[in-house]
């Protein structure tokens, strides 16, 4: 399978050392794409990754590490685009970032990469930037994999400062009256799998050269809307849901018929809407030691168990339910275990 997406470099900070006092850094692959293609390999699925990276020596380091993982660089490119760079602190077991990031140059950068065919059995979308025009690409790029018959999945990871904070304007159908989220409920205690919201960005840390942040944004909000109506599977967190403005029934209504729509909401339970109706599966309560990519691996974990099924059993609820339950599992170790 092919995940698709954002490809980083994390900077750890020395545990317990505030990035405000670290002197040293150790740098570990990240971005959405990788910590899932990583996750997979880990599960001992073949799988691939497409990003832009820079033409640089930290984009060739990353390429390169990546590869020594066992993950096929193939369709990497190398551009123009700066490498993203991510600075982590971990403090008992909560996650600090500070980002240096081109939004726009890295969505247009991915939009290029694209390749006429994928040649896999799942393509897996994730930490996509809303830019009009690139978005574009990558629904065409979702409806062509379907063409070939492959099973598309998306993680809506939306990054609060990649995202607009979305309104009617913005989203398809008036969705942006958000009935029924209470963004204050809670702290969520625990793991968090599909943290969407990266709780402690520096949202003043680098400028985004080229990004509109009013009409252009919300008319790629609206496309990633349609990506989302590409798919066999979405994954989003209850974060998300609160970024997108927008609610869990109400983002349903926007997905095929046969869809699944997963809404993680940390320790809580996660929420099944697919074509058979609602359940609810509950993780088991973990002691996070890195909460950096929780949600990439139980997307992974979910895939895992989906990768070796035909895309019509995607719509078989059990199915769907077995692969929810792995996907707390490998989420559970992930965290359990020292990235940086």
């Amino acid at each position: 399978m092919v995940c698709v997406g954002e490809a980083l470099w994390d900077f750890y900070a020395p545990e317990g050392i505030p990035l405000e006092q670290a002197k040293l850094l150790r740098r570990v692959p990240g971005g959405g794409a990788v910590n899932t293609a990583t996750a997979l390999a880990r599960l001992g699925v073949p799988s691939g990754l497409c990003a832009a990276l820079g033409d640089d020596a930290m984009g060739r380091g990353l390429r390169d590490e990546v590869a020594a993982a066992g993950i096929d660089v193939g369709r990497l490119a190398l551009g123009a685009a700066r490498t993203g760079l991510m600075l982590v602190a971990i403090e008992r077991g909560e996650a600090r970032f500070v980002g240096y990031r081109q939004g726009e140059l890295e969505a247009r950068a991915l939009a290029a990469a694209l390749p006429a065919r994928w040649q896999a059995r799942v393509v897996h979308f994730t930490g996509i930037a809303p830019v009009r025009g690139a978005i574009g690409a990558l629904v065409r790029a979702a409806a062509a994999a379907r063409r070939e018959g492959c099973a598309v999945s998306v993680d809506i990871n939306a990054r609060p400062r990649m995202w607009p904070r979305a309104g009617r304007s913005a989203l398809p159908g008036g969705a942006g009256a958000r009935p029924g989220i209470n963004p204050g409920a809670g702290a969520r205690p625990g793991i968090n799998p599909g943290a969407g919201a990266r709780p402690g960005i520096n949202p003043g840390a680098g400028a985004r050269p080229g990004i509109n942040p009013g009409a252009t944004r919300g008319a790629g909000v609206r496309g990633c809307f349609r990506l989302f109506g590409q798919a066999d599977l979405v994954k989003c967190s209850t974060g998300d849901l609160e970024v997108l403005g927008t609610t869990a029934p109400a983002l349903r209504k926007h997905l095929r018929a046969e869809a699944t729509l997963v809404v993680t909401d940390g320790a809580r339970e996660t929420l099944v809407l697919g074509p058979g109706g609602e359940r609810a599966v509950a993780p088991r309560p973990v002691r996070p030691l890195d909460p950096t990519g929780a949600g990439d691996a139980f997307c992974a974990g979910m895939l895992a168990t989906l990768v070796w099924q035909g895309r019509d059993r995607w719509t078989d609820a059990a199915l769907m339910l077995r692969a929810v339950a792995r996907g707390h599992d490998v989420a559970r170790a992930w965290v359990r275990r020292k990235r940086g």
